[in-house]
């Protein structure tokens, strides 16, 4: 849908810089200020007391000017605090945000890892290290931070993400699977290396950090690894060997030898739930690009016959995991083994960070390594840390020589599938070009390991043409719901393996699968999903809650329906015998887990973070009578249907209206903004009523000082994305006024109530602040007498 803009609208917009959103936590571009205010006087000796029990200490945070009551701080780290030189403050920090004040967060994260740099007076390896594995698996963000404690500057550190639900949020699509962290509780390094360690899943707690779960499911993968007499088909249903040689080949790419190629240990693991196999990524790298003395010339196939790195030994002797690890090594080496890739992230993040550097007086290494490092080897008492520059530039040189590191490829393009959207009746041909190939494989999922199928160029495989070059197979129909990952292999006559896209299972393409659509009076009308105030259950509980609406001006039952969050299980909470809605009724369904309260108690909660889909189902729990996408929410604002219609546009309300109408039609004033109504930042608002002839005003808080913003005024209301994220709330086509505001940022806009009673107007401010392009909440006006 095009939103009209009038000429005024179209220079306001033209002569406006619009800058971005602002940055997050983990901004690569940003170098925050972290504020740690201790009320002890002797907090520095109680945080050193507190390192073994890993127990906080209250302190206040912080950042941006916003201040954070009560966060928990202790020491951080290994090697990296045990082994400081005497006398050094330079100790790394844990945060957490909630420790002390339940729910409280940070920009959308409740816990904080700040390191100090050990092992890499360029302070450059945690960063760019984390960026490279980002391009091939799951991995945390990690930037730069300048911390201050009690107003003191306590210098430059890497903040790292860590590694909890809300990092499984951003990469997998059930954030609650188990995880584990490989690092020895009491035992040996190898303990920590996917080692069998018996029967008996507690054996596993000294060879691995439970962060959740209880080591059943992490013995059960590592038993089929080292026991499985068919591995090439029984490891792929518990483990992702293709993002397990991902995290193995950019760690020995990166010459990081303190980790699983190495070591063994420093890695986590996670259990996605959806196809039941784990992941594992990095975790503490700052002795990546040779930190510990690692050669250039570290061999590209180092421990791979290593009995005692079984995730390497007994995969690699499978063909077909060869060709695929050895593709991904040339992916690699092509990609960002190279001076002008890392050469370029350096120099950009040294210069961010070289004036804090310098004056940083608790740093561990002197100011002159921070830039000779980049070039040159530095001892550090017997550790030898790697020049950045001539170990990468040495890697290149030498892997360059490995012939399986330099193979022809053949050449993929084009891959597509067809329909777009499939419904669960319909096949699904999935093409690609290639040439130079002697075989092409399409790997595809539904839900579990990858299947791989061969496909054809003969005309007969949906490919078009015979020998035309464009390859062909068929994914055959899956059940309404399910996400189809997908992604092509190539093989030349040498058995060279490629892949596209490259990345191959690592964010491969995907298609959803249609449910069966039916028509129904019944539509999922408005959601909370962070009660804290609005009303409370039978119980005296403020839970979640989905508000049902029948449309019809009869009774309906909705016995035997379903409502899920879940679109792999559409079955997920059936309703009891004897449940209706009244006509042009309402009935709220508590989604609480908790069943022993009632037939109305669903078996899931809603997620205030966002991304949720909340589902209706008919009877026959196949067919999607209704649906609603959920954004992250604020407390207290709900998600809804502006107009209590299934095809009205999708809004939150920051006065929602459980069990009743989300529109009455009658004069007054409502308030709404976008699914994501965080970036809803100025308010608008009314003063008076609007009442046809009376004098009122509009109202504006929070928008830029001293400045402009446009007012949109329209006769009917929308939900259209815009810039930078910005939602506009109005359809266009009125008037559009530019104003001006005060120093705070505030104006008033007096105004006459027009006729005639019951016409809706709809308004919205938007302007430019420098945090980037704002808009207010929409504001609905009815006109009456």
């Amino acid at each position: 849908m095009n939103h009209p803009l009038t000429a005024t609208t179209l220079l306001f917009l033209a002569t406006s810089v619009f800058a971005q959103p602002a940055p997050g936590l983990y901004d690569l571009d940003t170098v925050r200020e972290i504020r740690l205010y201790f009320k002890q006087a002797n907090y520095w000796t109680l945080l050193q007391q507190n390192y073994s029990s890993k127990t906080n200490i209250e302190a206040d945070l912080k950042v941006d000017g916003v201040t954070y009551p009560r966060v928990g701080v202790r020491f951080r780290g290994n090697t990296s605090y045990r082994s400081l030189p005497a006398g050094s403050e330079k100790a790394g920090f844990n945060i957490e945000t909630d420790a002390f004040v339940v729910g409280q967060s940070l920009m959308g994260y409740e816990h904080l890892n700040l390191n100090n740099g050990f092992h890499d007076p360029t302070f450059m390896r945690e960063v760019i290290t984390y960026q490279v594995a980002r391009r091939y698996m799951c991995a945390p963000q990690a930037n730069f931070v300048k911390v201050f404690l009690n107003d003191q500057p306590w210098g430059i550190y890497i903040n790292v993400q860590q590694p909890n639900k809300d990092m499984m949020r951003e990469w997998f699509r059930d954030k609650d699977g188990n995880r584990y962290r490989g690092f020895p509780n009491g035992g040996s390094f190898n303990d920590s290396a996917l080692n069998y360690l018996g029967n008996v899943a507690a054996n596993y707690m000294r060879g691995y950090e439970f962060k959740q779960g209880d080591g059943t499911d992490l013995m059960q993968m590592i038993t089929v690894l080292n026991q499985s007499t068919n591995l090439a088909v029984d490891l792929p249903k518990v483990l992702s060997v293709d993002q397990g040689y991902w995290y193995c080949i950019v760690m020995n790419a990166l010459a990081h030898t303190d980790s699983y190629i190495g070591t063994g240990k420093d890695h986590f693991h996670y259990h996605d739930p959806v196809h039941g196999t784990f992941h594992i990524f990095p975790f503490d790298v700052n002795e990546s690009f040779g930190a510990e003395g690692t050669s250039s010339t570290l061999s590209p196939f180092y421990n791979h016959t290593n009995a005692l790195r079984p995730l390497l030994s007994k995969t690699l002797p499978v063909a077909d995991w060869t060709a695929r690890h050895d593709a991904h090594y040339r992916t690699v080496l092509r990609e960002v083994v190279n001076w002008n890739y890392i050469g370029g992230l350096v120099a950009k993040y040294q210069a961010m960070i070289a004036a804090d550097v310098a004056a940083d007086t608790k740093k561990i290494y002197p100011t002159s390594a921070f830039t000779s490092n980049v070039t040159t080897d530095y001892t550090s008492g017997r550790t030898v840390i790697r020049g950045l520059k001539p170990l990468i530039e040495g890697r290149e040189t030498y892997l360059k020589t490995i012939p399986r590191l330099t193979a022809t490829e053949a050449t993929l393009s084009d891959l597509a599938h067809a329909p777009l959207s499939p419904k669960n009746t319909e096949t699904v041909t999935v093409t690609v070009r290639a040439a130079g190939a002697a075989s092409v494989s399409l790997y595809y999922r539904g839900v579990g390991a990858f299947i791989e199928a061969s496909m054809f160029d003969d005309g007969s495989h949906g490919d078009g043409a015979a020998n035309d070059g464009v390859f062909g197979a068929f994914v055959p129909p899956m059940p309404g719901g399910t996400q189809v990952d997908y992604y092509a292999g190539a093989k030349t006559s040498a058995g060279v393996l490629c892949f596209l896209p490259r990345y191959a299972e690592f964010q491969s393409p995907h298609y959803v699968v249609q449910h069966p659509v039916g028509a129904s009076p019944i539509v999922i009308n408005e959601i909370l999903a962070s009660n804290s105030t609005v009303n409370k259950d039978p119980f005296g509980e403020y839970d979640d809650w989905v508000e049902l609406r029948n449309t019809s001006n009869a009774p309906v039952s909705i016995s035997g329906m379903y409502i899920t969050d879940d679109t792999l299980k559409p079955t997920k909470f059936m309703f009891g015998t004897g449940i209706s809605i009244p006509a042009n009724g309402t009935l709220l369904v508590w989604c609480d887990e908790n069943g022993s309260q009632g037939p109305l108690h669903a078996n899931f909660k809603v997620s205030a973070v966002g991304g949720e889909t909340i589902m209706l189902f008919d009877t026959d729990g196949k067919t999607m009578l209704d649906s609603m996408f959920v954004g992250p929410q604020k407390t207290d604002v709900s998600t809804g249907r502006l107009f209590d219609t299934q095809s009205s546009p999708l809004v939150t309300f920051p006065k929602p209206s459980p069990d009743a109408p989300n529109y009455t039609g009658t004069g007054g004033v409502r308030s709404y903004s976008s699914l994501d109504s965080t970036l809803n930042t100025m308010l608008l608002g009314l003063t008076g009523v609007p009442k046809s002839t009376t004098q009122a005003s509009l109202d504006l808080a929070g928008g830029p000082s001293s400045s402009a913003f446009l007012l949109s005024v329209s006769l009917t209301a929308a939900h259209l994305p815009f810039l930078n994220g910005v939602t506009l709330l109005t359809s266009g086509g009125g008037a559009e006024v530019i104003l001006p505001t005060d120093v705070s940022g505030s104006a008033t806009i007096p105004f006459v109530v027009p006729s005639p009673p019951g016409v809706p107007i709809y308004c919205q401010a938007l302007a430019v602040g420098t945090g980037g392009f704002l808009a207010s909440n929409g504001l609905e006006l009815i006109l009456y007498n």
